[in-house]
């Protein structure tokens, strides 16, 4: 009996702790730039690491997910993903055969990828044994191969910006069989890897290896590499612009920096930033294998990373725009962003998981590292995010005018996540990825695991708990976890069940909500013993601390169990004031409600908080001063009141072109982007003008070829009342209804609006226009956009209720009618893309397009006056320049030229016009 249940627990261990006994990888490749494929042979020292005898291997050939296009969206938006046009992707199989060069039969077949749910064929190579492999058992075979990769802005699996970046699949690599057999892409094994690689020697390649040669014979060079240890990945970064930054400190691992020209003072700081980050982790949490880490600048803008086994890769915005006005003022994000792709090196690849129905512990444990590094380094509440660089006027201005001082977690954590609670996303965090909401996702495995691992740190302690971690690591290492032994592991370590805790935040949808509803006082014995009203109106208890404020300025700190209603704090003073969980330890979806009374604060510059609401006023008025004159023509004083949410309320007082009036305006935020909003406007001497305004969007499931399920906008509804007596003293109805289910899959776009007029005698006049908008795919880069409008308006219209021609930019006089026919077509054509010109450090011009377009169409008094006497043709040409700026906002400058090339009634003063306009923004 002891044997037998000794031999049921090595059993129980082998199969909870997924480990294999690494296969070896030899490749021996050569790149053909102009090609754009990899093509060589991988030589496989395979061991059935299973309890069973096999029959056949699978490897995994995930280049093959984009050999075919997305046929769920439409050509438009899916040429977007190229540099020119639609280019497949693909791994193609010439032969495989064992070590004695005889051909093995073999079969390319197709099965549910994580990530998309079209191009599934020919992902899995099935190779059939000759004969059946043993348990512990090895079989060397040899696969022939060539790679293609797309022109794609994926930013990984692709060739973009003249670099190729690769980090899993670029060669044939097994899959895991776990007891539930074959597993198809969630788990990555550990294998011992050796490269032969051949590269035109103009060429600088970054391959994620602890050893790396380069030999130089004629015009090629060979990147000889191998690892020291196991491996679940051998990513590469290649390209003849790389310019290449070692730091050279005599330590383990080598940094190494691949960057384009004009970036190397960004890779000393990255590198610099490495090495500090490595050793924090290091001291911490145990060290890895990795004898060397390439950082790559990546393809791509953005702010961005990207990591597999010693590769890192860090978006452009990093490298490049994040310096843009304010040199440094992004620093701390680009930290950050470096701190937790280098985290991945223990969680992920060093520690890896079921990455379908796990992916939280790579990236929850992944953002508590970083964060947590990046809170002891720069303190964990108040503004953060931003460096100190002193007197600088723009990142004054930022933070006291526009975005507030930013707490790095609050901004890249909390507030995400609780707009993910408010707009119903929210679900189980352990769930395989084709059942789980595309909404949330992201949210749900960085930032709601995050969170939940930062509640348990402060429950054990954060010491305590880097142990914890460190311990999982020496366990784990080159293993693959799960949740339960997470949850298994911290219970042995910290003596407590953890089931509940686990149940709720990781099996169930749910979340805590503390909300302090009122405190009664009761004077006894010379103490007053105050009896804490909480309510939760969440799901999930977390106990807490509390913190009571009394009224002669002292604090006392007690602990809420999570659970009771009633909490009873003996004080000799009366309190003042009481907050639960005033260090934001624990996830709470509301902070607000943690304080009462609730906490107001009163400032003059712009402020976010979570747990408060802000009274915002100005310090002085703001104004414009005539210079010609030397006389104010422009004055405003405003104060608001807000929290970041829910609302905003804002008064303003004004002085304009000699009005002086008073506006408000409340805005109600409601989830799923619907909103409120009321505004008043009185002008002296008794002038009053408001508008209520109301939207509803209606979300329908959409299919855009990923393979969990997506939400977005089908209808956009809006309902508005509206009022100005300074205009024309009328009240207006409008509803207008936006289309934008026909985009992803026709990129169609229509619209209808209704307008309804009422003067002091009743119904006055109503108002009908529809629009309907198509993009159409000329060339690969270049849209074709069809629009047509119609409009009509009966009653009794003023004039400027009536439909006009004020879109036509050939046009320059006022037309009016009752009746509007137009339609537009616009050819936009590139001219440079991809471009990378910095002006005065303010703006990069990343592309420069043109635009030809026809204008045509007219207005009548009726319809039946519709002739050809008011029809307009006009023709137009528009250069485009379009910049990115600071935190990579678009900044379009048009410049054209438009005149009316042919009349129904010829206008003498239709000559033509030169224009510019700047267009900001999203």
């Amino acid at each position: 009996m002891k044997k037998f249940i000794l031999l049921t627990f090595f059993i129980a261990i082998f199969v909870s702790n997924i480990v294999w006994a690494e296969s070896s990888y030899k490749i021996y490749a050569q790149l053909s730039p102009k090609e754009k494929m990899i093509s060589g042979k991988v030589e496989v020292d395979y061991e059935n690491n299973t309890q069973k005898d096999l029959e056949e291997i699978y490897f995994y050939l995930p280049m093959n997910l984009y050999k075919e296009k997305n046929p769920y969206i439409s050509n438009v938006i899916q040429d977007s993903q190229y540099v020119n046009g639609f280019d497949p992707a693909y791994t193609k199989i010439n032969r495989v055969e064992d070590d004695n060069g005889k051909a093995l039969e073999y079969t390319l077949e197709e099965g549910k990828i994580l990530s998309q749910n079209y191009s599934l064929k020919d992902n899995y190579l099935r190779v059939k044994l000759p004969k059946s492999l043993a348990p512990k058992e090895r079989f060397r075979l040899v696969i022939y191969f060539e790679t293609k990769f797309p022109e794609a802005y994926f930013g990984d699996m692709a060739y973009a910006s003249n670099a190729f970046l690769c980090r899993f699949g670029w060669f044939p690599y097994e899959l895991a069989h776990t007891q539930n057999g074959w597993d198809k892409g969630g788990i990555l094994v550990s294998a011992n890897f050796y490269l032969e690689l051949l590269v035109p020697k103009s060429y600088q390649a970054a391959v994620g290896m602890d050893e790396v040669q380069e030999e130089v014979a004629g015009d090629w060079k060979r990147i000889i590499g191998k690892n020291t240890s196991p491996r679940r990945s051998l990513p590469l970064a290649i390209s003849s612009e790389y310019r290449v930054y070692k730091l050279y400190d005599d330590k383990y691992p080598e940094i190494y920096v691949y960057h384009y020209p004009g970036r190397e003072y960004k890779a000393r700081i990255f590198a610099s930033y490495a090495r500090e980050i490595y050793d924090y982790y290091s001291r911490l949490y145990g060290v890895t294998k990795h004898k060397r880490i390439n950082i790559v600048e990546g393809q791509t803008y953005g702010l961005y990373g990207m990591t597999s086994d010693g590769l890192i890769i860090v978006g452009k915005s990093a490298f490049n725009s994040s310096d843009l006005i304010t040199p440094f003022i992004l620093e701390r994000l680009n930290e950050c962003l470096l701190a937790h792709e280098i985290a991945h090196l223990w969680w992920a690849m060093d520690i890896s998981t079921d990455f379908d129905r796990e992916n939280w512990i790579s990236e929850g444990f992944a953002q508590y590292l970083s964060i947590t590094y990046f809170e002891r380094k720069y303190g964990a509440k108040g503004g953060n995010l931003f460096p100190d660089l002193e007197d600088d006027y723009f990142l004054s201005y930022i933070k006291d005018y526009l975005l507030g001082d930013l707490n790095l977690r609050e901004y890249m954590v909390e507030i995400p996540y609780i707009y993910y609670l408010r707009d119903g996303w929210d679900e189980e965090i352990v769930k395989d990825f084709w059942n789980s909401c595309a909404n949330g996702y992201s949210d749900k495995v960085y930032n709601k695991s995050y969170l939940a691992l930062r509640a348990l740190a402060y429950e054990f302690g954060e010491d305590n708990f880097d142990n914890y971690i460190k311990n999982l690591h020496e366990k784990y290492e080159n293993k693959v976890i799960t949740t339960e032994e997470i949850k298994s592991n911290l219970e042995k370590y910290s003596g407590k069940d953890l089931s509940e805790f686990f149940k709720k935040w990781f099996y169930s949808k749910g979340k805590v909500d503390y909300e302090i509803v009122g405190i009664k006082t009761l004077y006894k014995d010379g103490k007053y013993i105050n009896r804490i009203e909480i309510k939760n109106n969440g799901e999930i208890n977390i106990p807490c601390e509390v913190k009571v404020f009394t009224q002669d300025k002292q604090e006392k700190k007690v602990i809420y169990d999570g659970i009771s209603k009633i909490l009873e704090v003996e004080t000799n003073v009366p309190i003042d004031k009481v907050v639960i969980d005033p260090d934001s330890k624990i996830p709470d979806a509301n902070r607000v409600n943690n304080w009462y009374p609730r906490k107001i604060i009163f400032t003059s510059k712009r402020e976010i908080p979570l747990d408060a609401y802000v009274f915002y006023y100005d310090l002085v008025p703001s104004f414009s001063i005539d210079f010609s004159t030397f006389e104010i023509n422009y004055a405003s004083y405003h104060l608001e009141f807000y929290d970041l949410f829910n609302f905003h309320l804002l008064l303003e007082s004004f002085y304009q072109d000699g009005y002086r009036g008073a506006n408000f305006i409340f805005t109600r935020n409601f989830p799923k982007d619907d909103n409120f909003t009321m505004q008043f406007v009185f002008m002296e001497p008794d002038i009053w003008a408001g508008k209520l305004s109301f939207t509803k969007n209606i979300w329908k499931k959409f299919d855009l070829g990923i393979s969990n399920n997506y939400w977005d906008k089908a209808y956009i509804l809006n309902f508005s009342l509206s009022y100005n007596e300074l205009l024309n003293n009328k009240l207006y109805f409008d509803f207008v209804i936006t289309r934008v289910a026909d985009y992803y899959k026709k990129a169609l776009l229509s619209q209808f609006s209704l307008r309804t007029g009422y003067s002091r005698v009743g119904f006055d006049m109503y108002r009908v226009d529809g629009v309907l908008s198509k993009d159409f795919l000329i060339f690969p880069q270049s849209t074709l956009n069809i629009t047509a409008k119609v409009g009509y308006v009966g009653g009794n219209p003023d004039e400027e209720e009536r439909v006009n021609l004020s879109d036509f930019k050939s046009l320059t006089s006022d037309y009016y009618g009752n009746v509007k026919l137009a339609s537009f077509i616009n050819w936009n054509i590139p001219i440079a893309k991809d471009l990378e010109l910095k002006f005065f450090n303010f703006f990069i011009l990343h592309r420069l397009e043109t635009n030809v377009y026809l204008e045509f169409g007219g207005v009548w008094d009726n319809i039946n006056s519709i002739d050809k006497a008011g029809l307009n043709l006009g023709l137009g040409f528009e250069f485009v320049y379009k910049f990115i700026t600071f935190f990579d906002l678009p900044l379009n400058l048009y410049m054209g030229y438009a005149f009316p090339i042919w009349q129904g009634t010829p206008n003498p003063n239709e000559v033509g016009r030169f224009y510019s306009y700047l267009s900001f923004g999203l």
